[in-house]
């Protein structure tokens, strides 16, 4: 009898174990489902972060890119600007020395070399006498300069100067007076070389 009753409860065991089962089924399953939705958000949130990561450096590498570019084409615009400055600041002092060259001769050359030499002995109060430079070029200027002179005694000698203008020496007062348009000439370009901050080398036509 008892063996009996045995085997009429195993039905109901076998459910309970079974239900047991199912529910701890279920648990795992949804412990399983959560634990996934954990995993997939985080791996989510870490691709996106990568993403954005990935998006930001992108984003950084194209703009130092673009500012690279940006500040190479301002360089060589402004080289290129430069060049032009320079070039056009050469042909405007080449010319300037070509007008002064060719003005040694002409027909007013002589009075401007009698005007320096008035203009050279007036700084010298009371001088009697002078030693002046002149160009090769410029010897036969020498009557004219002499008469110019107003009664001081002047000798004359070949200078270096290349373009005109003459050099007064005064021995006896131990002063000079450089007016020669070479003289005059390197201090325009260096006004020039100042006021535009470019390079004149070779400007000078040499």
């Amino acid at each position: 009898m008892e063996e009996l009753k045995g085997k009429g409860k195993l039905p109901g065991f076998v459910r309970a174990i079974l239900g047991e089962a199912e529910e701890r089924a279920k648990a795992v399953q949804s412990q399983a489902d959560e634990q996934e939705r954990a995993v997939l958000a985080d791996y989510r949130a870490a691709a996106e972060s990568k993403g954005e990561q990935n998006i930001a450096l992108a984003v950084s590498e194209a703009r130092a890119g673009e500012d690279k570019r940006v500040m190479t084409e301002t360089l060589e615009a402004r080289r290129s600007l430069l060049k032009q400055r320079e070039d056009c600041a050469k042909t405007v002092l080449k010319d300037v020395h070509k007008r002064v060259a060719d003005y040694a001769g002409t027909p007013e050359y002589a009075g401007t070399l009698d005007e320096l030499l008035r203009r050279g002995l007036a700084a010298i109060p009371g001088v009697t006498k002078a030693k002046v430079l002149l160009r090769g070029a410029d010897v036969s200027h020498i009557g004219h300069l002499r008469a110019a002179a107003g009664g001081i005694d002047l000798s004359f000698a070949e200078g270096f100067i290349e373009l005109g203008g003459l050099i007064i020496e005064f021995p006896e007062q131990r002063r000079r007076a450089d007016l020669t348009f070479d003289t005059a000439l390197e201090d325009v370009y260096e006004r020039f070389i100042e006021m535009n901050g470019v390079d004149m080398e070779g400007s000078d036509g040499k």
